[in-house]
């Protein structure tokens, strides 16, 4: 049986430090080593919230926080940083690609920081993009890729140390549907032939159909309810 990787217990986070708009009142959550799971909900439940709770980017107010048995709400920033680049590939909403720098730089940004030596870079990442044919695109600046492309090289970037979690922000939110095809192939292949754990935000059915388990975040902080309520009251 895989083991346990991630636990929460009775977290609590309030929305910008309000006491009156919590996110999360009181969640337990337990992941296993080789999950596949979607996280979904309405706009403004808390999706993204969940996963920066997890990666140490948000603190609790209260509740503890274990990935990989370590006690991430009680651990210094300058350690997280560092169990961040060891144990998360990140690929959050807004893509962070820097938009100077070429794909193939954009994907060594992660191997630098690991430490890795120049020559074995220069063949990870040339072999990451032999593996889906976009080697011919490798001195592309970022900065002239569309949305989808993007997206693309953003989730090879979180692959590309092979880190045993990988976190996704909405990934195929609003791509075409041949690019959304190619970013599903992705993830489940990264899934199935790594045994990772992988938690991704989405609406999109066709990963909701290819999830382990999917968790429903439900809980509205209360400027969406009022919003909502206003919206029917005009209708």
């Amino acid at each position: 049986m895989n083991r346990s990787l991630i636990k929460l217990y009775d977290v609590k986070k309030k929305y910008n430090g309000s006491s009156n708009q919590k996110v999360f009142s009181k969640i337990n959550l337990e992941i296993y080593s080789g999950e596949l799971i979607a996280v979904k909900g309405v706009i403004g439940s808390g999706k993204t919230t969940l996963l920066n709770l997890i990666s140490g980017l948000v603190k609790p107010d209260s509740g503890r926080i274990y990935v990989d048995r370590y006690d991430i709400t009680s651990m210094k920033q300058n350690s997280l940083a560092l169990l961040r680049a060891n144990i998360f590939g990140i690929v959050p909403q807004i893509h962070n690609l820097i938009p100077e720098l070429t794909i193939a730089q954009n994907l060594e940004l992660p191997l630098i920081i690991k430490g890795i030596k120049k020559e074995k870079r220069i063949t990870i990442v040339n072999e990451a993009q032999e593996k889906i044919g976009i080697i011919n695109m490798s001195e592309r600046l970022a900065g002239t890729l569309s949305v989808g492309e993007s997206t693309i090289i953003s989730i090879m970037r979180s692959m590309i140390t092979n880190p045993p979690i990988l976190l996704m922000d909405e990934p195929t939110e609003g791509l075409d549907p041949i690019i959304a095809e190619m970013i599903l192939s992705l993830i489940r292949g990264y899934s199935l032939l790594n045994n990772k754990t992988i938690l991704i935000t989405t609406h999109d059915n066709r990963i909701l159909s290819i999830a382990d388990r999917i968790i429903q975040v439900q809980q509205q902080i209360p400027w969406l309810k009022e919003l909502l309520r206003r919206i029917l009251i005009f209708l």
